[in-house]
């Protein structure tokens, strides 16, 4: 089997998660796929989501988020960590200019287009 150029018989793919690690900066996104480059991997994975496709904003218990973020609440901490829908072109144009395949996780039907 082969994902884009690599033959998966003859080695491993390593797939790199952007993920919220670019703490809201696109250079920190740009810098974290060059660096997963730079440390041999194969592909990075964003996740496409907006907010709003998660959770809906409201202040009540049942919408905080457990241990290590626990008194916050989940609308905030998506808000923090999403990858903004305009990034997507270029960060995955940037990935793809390094010899990257690149792909997303869509969270909603929205996300899928």
């Amino acid at each position: 089997m082969k994902i884009g150029k690599i033959n998966l018989d003859k080695q491993v793919f390593i797939i790199a998660e952007l993920s919220a690690n670019h703490n809201g900066s696109l250079e920190i996104a740009k810098e974290t796929i060059y660096q997963a480059k730079k440390g041999g991997a194969d592909a990075i994975k964003l996740q496409t989501y907006t907010t709003d496709w998660m959770t809906i904003k409201i202040d009540k218990d049942e919408f905080k988020a457990n241990h290590l973020w626990k008194d916050s609440y989940l609308y905030d901490l998506y808000q923090k960590a999403m990858t903004p829908l305009e990034w997507h072109k270029e960060l995955f144009e940037y990935a793809k200019s390094l010899g990257l395949e690149v792909f997303s996780s869509p969270f909603s039907k929205e996300a899928v287009d």
